[in-house]
C-alpha cells in the first residue's frame, strides 16, 4: 500500500512540475512581451522610431490587466488557447501590423486541406490538395454549422484590421488552424471538419476534411485556368509591358522593394525609355498584389511620369484587397504626383497609421511579435480607413475561373 501511494505520490508531483515549469516558461515569455511593446527611448531605423510600441497607453490600455489575466489561466490552457489569448490582445488595438506570426506548432501544424479565399461575391475555396480538388473554386455555403459570415464574427475579435479586407485576409490565415477549429468546436468526434460547398455549376459538394500537415503540397485555384495579363510573371519584383492594342503602358509593382537582381531605378528607366519610344494612351500601374516595403523605392518612376505628363496620358493605379502598408502610399503619392485614378477594389491597407515595424521574438514559445514604432497620420479625407477607387471593378468568382481581368479592362476603356 505504502509503494502505491509512493508511486502517485511521485506522478502526481511529477505532473504538478512540469505545469509549474510551463507556467514559468510563460511568465517568462509574457514579462518579454511586456517589456519590449513598453521600452522607452528611440531608434535610428529608416528615421527615429521609438523602441516600443508607439503610443502603447493609448492603444493597450488594458494590456497588464490581459496579461495578467492569461497568466492565471495558463494552466487550464492549451498553448493553442493561450496563443488565441495573445493575439486577442494584439489585435485589440486594431492596427494592422501588429500582429502575431502564425507559428508552425502550438495547434497551427495541423490544418484543413484547403484553403479559402474572399471574393466580392463570395467565399470560395482556392487550393486544396490532391483528394480534395473537386472542391476548388466551390462556394462555400458552410463550414461546420457556421456560415463564414458566423464564421467571420467569432474570428473577429483574433485578427488584428483596419478595415473588412484586412478581416477577410486574417480570416482566412487564421481559420483552418486546429487549435482554431478546436476552439470553435468544429472538429467532429471523427477528427474531421464537415464543409458545404456550391460548385461553379451550381451542384451540391458535402465533405468530411481531415486536418493535414500545412506544408503538404495544394494545388492552386489558378493551376490550369486561362491566364490574364497580371499572373503572367509570377514571383518577380516588377515587370512592365507595352500594350499596343489599346496602346497602354503596363507596369506591375509587386513589391516595394529592390530586386537584388535590377535594383528598382533601373526597371524605371528602361520603363520610361520605353514610354517615349512608344505612342502611350494611358499609363497602367498595378498595385493589387503589392502587400509594401519600402515606400520611397517608386519615386524614380513618379518622378519620370511627372515630367512626361502631357506625352503619357492619363495615369491609372490598379488597387485591390492586397494592397497594403507602403503600396497603399503609394497609391496616394501617384493620385497626388501626377493626378492618377484609382481603379479596382478598397483596398487592404489604410493610408497612414501605425507602421515601421520592429519585431520581437520570445525566447520560450519563439513567438514572434510584430508591432509599430511610428505613428504616420492619416493622409486620406475623412480619415479614412481604406483607399476606395475612383472607378469600382471587382474581381468575382467567374471572372477569376474564365481568366478575366476586369480591373485592367475598366482601366485601359475609361474616358
Amino acid at each position: 500500500m505504502k509503494k502505491c501511494w509512493l508511486i502517485a505520490t511521485l506522478v502526481a508531483g511529477l505532473a504538478y512540475s512540469q505545469t509549474d515549469e510551463r507556467a514559468v516558461r510563460w511568465h517568462q515569455d509574457f514579462e518579454a512581451l511586456s517589456a519590449g511593446l513598453k521600452a522607452t527611448g528611440f531608434r535610428i531605423a529608416g528615421g527615429v522610431a521609438s523602441r516600443g510600441q508607439k503610443d502603447f497607453a493609448l492603444l493597450y490600455p488594458n494590456f497588464d490587466r490581459e496579461i495578467q489575466s492569461i497568466e492565471a489561466d495558463v494552466p487550464h490552457l492549451t498553448d493553442a488557447e493561450v496563443l488565441l489569448r495573445l493575439m486577442h490582445l494584439m489585435a485589440s488595438a486594431h492596427v494592422a501590423h501588429n500582429t502575431i506570426q502564425t507559428p508552425a506548432g502550438m495547434g497551427f501544424l495541423n490544418r484543413l486541406p484547403v484553403d479559402f479565399v474572399w471574393f466580392p461575391d463570395g467565399f470560395a475555396v482556392f487550393a486544396a490538395t490532391s483528394e480534395h480538388k473537386d472542391a476548388l473554386g466551390a462556394r462555400v455555403v458552410k463550414i461546420g454549422d457556421l456560415t463564414p459570415e458566423s464564421l467571420l464574427s467569432q474570428l473577429e475579435p483574433y485578427i488584428s484590421y483596419e478595415n473588412t479586407a484586412e478581416l477577410h485576409r486574417g480570416a482566412t490565415e487564421l481559420m483552418n488552424a486546429r487549435g482554431v477549429l478546436e476552439h470553435l468546436n468544429l472538429i467532429g468526434d471523427d477528427g474531421s471538419v464537415s464543409l458545404q460547398l456550391e460548385k461553379p455549376d451550381g451542384q451540391l459538394l458535402k465533405l468530411a476534411l481531415p486536418l493535414a500537415d500545412a506544408r503538404v503540397q495544394k494545388t492552386n485555384l489558378a493551376e490550369g485556368l486561362p491566364m490574364p495579363l497580371y499572373r503572367s510573371h509570377p514571383g518577380v519584383y516588377y515587370w512592365h509591358q507595352y500594350l499596343e492594342d489599346s496602346q497602354s503602358l503596363f507596369i506591375s509593382y509587386n513589391r516595394c522593394a529592390n530586386d537584388p537582381k535590377r535594383r528598382f531605378d533601373e526597371f524605371a528607366r528602361q520603363v520610361l525609355a520605353d514610354a517615349d519610344a512608344h505612342a502611350v494612351k494611358r499609363v497602367v500601374i498595378d498595385l493589387r498584389w503589392n502587400g509594401g516595403g519600402n515606400s520611397a523605392v517608386m519615386g524614380p518612376l513618379i518622378s519620370g511620369l511627372k515630367s512626361r505628363l502631357k506625352s503619357v496620358g492619363q495615369v491609372y493605379v490598379l488597387i485591390g484587397p492586397s494592397t497594403f502598408s507602403s503600396a497603399v502610399d503609394n497609391a496616394v503619392e501617384l493620385q497626388k504626383s501626377v493626378s492618377a485614378k484609382l481603379v479596382g477594389m478598397p483596398s487592404g491597407g489604410m493610408p497612414g497609421g501605425y507602421g515601421e515595424v520592429a519585431k520581437l521574438t520570445l525566447p520560450n514559445s519563439k513567438l514572434v511579435i510584430r508591432y509599430t514604432t511610428k505613428n504616420f497620420g492619416t493622409v486620406a479625407k475623412g480619415g479614412a480607413k481604406t483607399l476606395i477607387p475612383d472607378i469600382q471593378a471587382p474581381l468575382r468568382i467567374a471572372d477569376f475561373l474564365a481568366g478575366r481581368d476586369p480591373v485592367l479592362e475598366a482601366a485601359i476603356h475609361a474616358n
